[in-house]
């Protein structure tokens, strides 16, 4: 059955799994251990979204996280690409070193944020029996303890939920774990409606709607033709039109190039090969122009020329 279009929205909490590339190791010592938890952290300033926890096992990363204005998608893109980059360059090898698509989840937060923070904590315990989740060194577990690490993690979710003081929210947090510990793997944590959401009906009502609405949003107006997309790319980027079709390589042109290509394609129905003439290259550098976007979408910009190009339409009606 193929894979249903992850549903993405500001806000959205997910509890992400990603695997290595036919379950190899993705971490061959603590280096790269640090390497990986830098790029979360780094993308986390960058992009803005909330850590709730997270585990580094040997072959597999579990991350329960909640976004804001920037989607899921990008996030794992930049942590994953460069991670990958990162640790070919090291150890030199080349390739792909994670499966094709990470799982995620798009969780109830309200049901099962606790949950999650324990299942994802005891997971080193169910892989090497008996073992304390302080002292494994890969989690987010000791900063629900108080103690710094390399990624910034929000506790006070968690902790707010089991008591009203610091210190006594933390005892509680300890007997929590304690109380789950030594169970195996909980198949409801991955038993999810639609292969995608982890809640009861209204809550997959709810964010179906959202995503329904969304798909509609990111559609795109009808009628529109090459010249006028040019022409709001442009002004969306603040540049001109011939900076678009040119061959300079200045950041904000090589992304309105990106994004024109996708929405030539995805709106206004233009082929590879009529693009390739009217920004004059061939069509395996539109093609690429295309899959760089995909793989790094940036949807805040999509609605914005969805509604500009939506309201000139209408007013051309």
């Amino acid at each position: 059955m193929a894979r249903k279009p992850r549903v993405e929205f500001e806000g959205a909490f997910y509890h992400v799994i990603v695997r290595g590339n036919q379950r190899q190791k993705i971490f061959g010592d603590d280096q790269d251990r640090l390497t990986y938890l830098d790029r979360i952290e780094h993308y986390r300033r960058r992009y803005g979204f909330t850590v709730y926890a997270y585990v580094l096992m040997s072959n597999h990363v579990h991350l329960l996280i909640e976004t804001k204005r920037v989607p899921l998608s990008k996030i794992m893109q930049g942590i994953q690409f460069t991670y990958t980059q990162i640790f070919n360059r090291r150890h030199g090898t080349v390739g792909h070193l994670f499966q094709g698509r990470y799982k995620a989840l798009l969780c109830d937060r309200n049901e099962y944020l606790l949950e999650l923070v324990r299942y994802i904590h005891l997971n080193p315990g169910r892989m090497r029996k008996g073992l304390n989740p302080r002292k494994y060194r890969w989690s987010s577990h000791r900063a629900y303890l108080g103690e710094k690490g390399a990624v910034g993690v929000e506790t006070e979710a968690v902790l707010g939920q089991l008591a009203k003081s610091v210190g006594q929210a933390r005892r509680a947090y300890v007997k929590f774990i304690e109380e789950g510990a030594g169970g195996g793997h909980e198949e409801k944590y991955y038993q999810a409606t639609d292969q995608r959401f982890l809640g009861d009906e209204n809550f997959v009502e709810t964010v179906a709607s959202r995503a329904q609405e969304k798909e509609i949003e990111l559609r795109g107006p009808r009628r529109v033709g090459f010249d006028s997309l040019l022409q709001a790319v442009a002004k969306e980027y603040g540049v001109s039109k011939q900076a678009l079709t040119g061959t300079g390589r200045q950041r904000e042109w090589i992304e309105g190039r990106r994004l024109l290509v996708y929405v030539a394609r995805q709106w206004g129905k233009i082929t590879t090969k009529e693009l390739g003439q009217r920004l004059g290259r061939d069509p395996s550098m539109i093609s690429r122009l295309s899959r760089d976007y995909e793989g790094e979408p940036d949807r805040q910009r999509e609605k914005k020329l969805a509604y500009t190009l939506s309201r000139r339409v209408q007013t051309q009606a």
